[in-house]
């Protein structure tokens, strides 16, 4: 287990986009953040990027108990009475709308926002330094953004923060309860609330309805005068993959993250719950995380059935068909059909993640339904479990051979070359971009990159995490317009133009 983790930390390190130097032979370790005096836990931590020192947002915003509100390329935060704001690409930050100028542009690294240490110097007023000696980041600061039950005054509005506690959907008005440090408050949701699902690992951020919030996740709501949720941000980090080693009250996952649930953590198999013993090497998890305390809350497993159902049952289900067979976004619509015992009761869940959804008997044991992707939902690789009851007899446990993935969100392009605005003075430059994805891969053969109008993709280095070219011919100096764009496999599409310059 210790080895795994030490792969994961040296591979994380290694795929850093341009870190600083180091000496050889001796282990890169995580940069640490303390702040008054507290070493926090961060992740993903600080970082040297392109020779800069880069500070994850959202992290500290948070610990200092201020406001994080994202829109588009541009980022906002209230201190006090001061609106504080700042733009991803922009060395330029602004406070009451007076320029600040940083010593580099805030980046998105895998969806991630990083700022300069700068601008938690002279924009937000701390006193920031990087120790060496301790390789850490000491941030020290006097705002008081939050008192200890997680309010927050909002340019002259009310905010809350905090875990998701409890959710009464029931209730009227329906509440959600929110728990900071030792406190816990019960708030009244407006019929109309308006929900947004963040999820920050894979950079989405979705409209969303009540039902899909979260207990364990971690929330951020505005009120309305009489003190009634009128909008609520439910935030989480997730990890999806297959387990690669298990034991011990932990898992791998393949991709080296080593997941250790708490005894608040609710495990699921294939839609029942189970404890952290019953997982195996090679079953797919989701794994759902409160983002301010890094706590697992959720585990979400599928496993393959050993065999399929019994045909000659007294009462049995022999086939479940899924169609289209491919990964769908939102909006687009998946039919089931179960085959089994004539004239029952049938209805089906997708994986855990929608469930008590209802087939209808079109014909003589043949039972069918459909259903139309929500935006904000995914998830990969969900089995049908199908469920028939005739006459009062369950057939056995059933499940399709057949998976269903979705993605409601585009992918990222997360990090490109040459910069917007640079100056090379190479005539044949190396130009590539890279990519994030959620639930549902990028198709490479989506990829196109065009410079200068002309499209060059048959030319450039395709795969899911990056494209890459570089001209078998020089360019003349001047500008270089860049526009590179790309879909995942379930159509969800984006692209991202930039300009560098040739030296003259």
């Amino acid at each position: 287990m210790k080895r795994a983790i030490a792969l994961l930390c040296i591979a994380l390190t290694a795929a850093a986009p341009k870190p600083a130097a180091h000496k050889a032979g001796k282990q890169v370790l995580p940069i640490a953040l303390v702040l008054n005096g507290t070493r926090m836990a961060v992740n993903p931590a600080p970082v040297f990027y392109r020779y800069h020192l880069l500070v994850p947002v959202r992290r500290v915003l948070s610990a200092l108990g201020l406001a994080f509100d994202k829109e588009g390329r541009a980022v906002r935060t209230y201190a006090g009475a001061q609106t504080i704001a700042l733009e991803i690409g922009s060395r330029i930050a602004r406070v009451n709308g007076q320029p600040v100028e940083l010593d580099s542009e805030p980046v998105e690294i895998k969806n991630t926002l990083y700022a300069p240490l700068r601008f938690f110097t002279d924009a937000l007023g701390a006193q920031a330094v990087f120790n060496r000696q301790t390789n850490s980041v000491e941030i020290i600061s006097t705002l008081v953004g939050r008192s200890g039950n997680g309010i927050l005054n909002v340019g002259g509005g009310v905010e809350e923060m905090g875990t998701i506690a409890a959710i009464d959907l029931n209730s009227e008005p329906m509440t959600v309860t929110l728990t900071f440090n030792a406190s816990a408050r019960t708030l009244p949701v407006l019929a109309d609330a308006t929900v947004i699902v963040q999820d920050v690992n894979t950079g989405t951020s979705n409209p969303g309805d009540l039902d899909q919030l979260h207990v364990g996740d971690y929330a951020q709501v505005s009120l309305d005068r009489r003190g009634s949720i009128k909008r609520i941000v439910d935030a989480y980090g997730s990890r999806n993959g297959s387990i690669a080693a298990a034991g011990s009250g932990q898992f791998v996952l393949q991709d080296g993250h080593v997941i250790v649930p708490s005894r608040d953590t609710g495990i699921t198999l294939n839609g029942s719950p189970v404890g952290i013993d019953a997982l195996h090497v090679g079953d797919d998890v989701m794994v759902r995380y409160n983002i301010d305390s890094s706590e697992v809350r959720q585990i979400v497993a599928t496993r393959k059935a050993a065999a399929p159902p019994d045909p000659h049952g007294s009462v049995s289900i022999t086939a479940i068909d899924v169609e289209p067979d491919r990964p769908l976004r939102a909006g687009e619509t998946v039919t089931v059909t179960m085959h089994g015992t004539p004239g029952g009761l049938a209805g089906y869940d997708i994986g855990p993640y929608i469930t008590n959804l209802t087939l209808t008997e079109s014909q003589a044991g043949t039972y069918s339904g459909s259903y139309q992707i929500r935006r904000g939902q995914n998830f990969a690789n969900a089995p049908i479990f199908g469920r028939l009851n005739v006459r009062g007899t369950d057939a056995p446990p059933a499940e399709s051979q057949t998976t269903l993935s979705v993605s409601s969100e585009a992918p990222g392009i997360t990090d490109f070359a040459p910069d917007n605005g640079a100056t090379v003075n190479n005539s044949r430059p190396s130009i590539y971009a890279t990519f994030s994805a959620g639930t549902v891969p990028v198709n490479p053969s989506s990829e196109r990159l065009e410079i200068n109008g002309h499209d060059v993709t048959s030319s450039a280095n395709r795969t899911a995490r990056f494209i890459d070219y570089a001209p078998g011919v020089d360019y003349p100096p001047g500008p270089m317009h860049v526009t590179v764009s790309v879909a995942d496999g379930a159509g969800n599409q984006t692209s991202k133009s930039w300009t560098f310059y040739i030296k003259r």
